[in-house]
């Protein structure tokens, strides 16, 4: 793993454009290649509007800070530029496929219509092969309704990495699904992320999947960061009173606190 974060955050502080206060407030944190980074939160902690804010795709707030992305200050960047950024080096996976892909087009359509280079269909099919499907013709040519839940959240990770960015923020991905889903969804992003060297962004506030995918854990609470470590750390030897409860919510039992 190169030791050069390829994402970091400094000092980032978020308001909304009709507010005189601030949403985010100097968090800051950073991922290297390789390395997945979950930034957990119960809802309305921020978590989703830090995730959007990397690209710049809010357009009501104002940012301050520093977001340095590939070596590039996306705070910087023309809105021509960003479009470049999102395409190439960024990439977002969502809570609900149905929000993101058309169901009245084909999965092959809508995958063509983002893929670049050369040999579009043959790229596609290996990437439906890549995230667990073994009939990928049968994929391209369906509709989203023809699909189970599972199957709508592969095709959104192959739809995410099929122009090879470097950076996968999931936000909330496995949300939707039950428990073996969830699993196996987890355990896909991890094997392809072995395989392709991109960094990860989770966007969650599911203490119960942090072993299986984080490298390490930032805990967001009001619109900061309040505590920093490992995932076991996190979830059974807490520090902060909110990171504690949030890890007493899944394990039913009081946990140790270093307070």
């Amino acid at each position: 793993m190169n030791d050069t974060p390829y994402l970091s955050v400094q000092n980032l502080t978020i308001s909304f454009t009709n507010s005189k206060n601030n949403t985010i407030c100097n968090v800051s944190f950073s991922i290297k290649c390789g390395e997945t980074l979950a930034l957990v939160g119960e809802n309305g902690s921020g978590k989703t509007l830090i995730a959007a804010s990397l690209t710049r795709l809010r357009s009501n707030v104002f940012i301050s800070g520093e977001i340095i992305l590939d070596r590039q200050s996306i705070l910087n960047l023309s809105a021509h530029e960003l479009i470049a950024i999102r395409r190439h080096k960024v990439s977002y996976i969502f809570q609900e496929p149905g929000n993101s892909l058309n169901p009245s087009l084909t999965i092959g359509y809508q995958l063509l219509e983002i893929v670049e280079g050369v040999d579009k269909k043959t790229r596609i099919l290996e990437m439906l092969r890549k995230v667990g499907f073994t009939n990928p013709k049968k994929i391209f040519h369906a509709y989203l309704h023809e699909l189970s839940g599972g199957m709508q959240q592969r095709v959104m990770i192959a739809m995410a990495l099929i122009n090879g960015p470097k950076l996968l923020v999931a936000d909330e991905p496995t949300t939707a699904l039950d428990a073996v889903l969830q699993k196996q969804i987890l355990d896909l992003i991890k094997n392809l992320q072995s395989e392709l060297n991109f960094a990860i962004l989770l966007i969650t506030h599911d203490f119960s999947i942090l072993q299986q995918i984080a490298d390490r854990v930032c805990v967001l609470h009001g619109g900061e960061i309040v505590e920093r470590g490992m995932p076991d750390d996190i979830i059974f030897r807490p520090r902060h009173r909110h990171t504690r409860l949030l890890s007493e919510a899944i394990l039913a039992f009081p946990v140790s606190s270093l307070d």
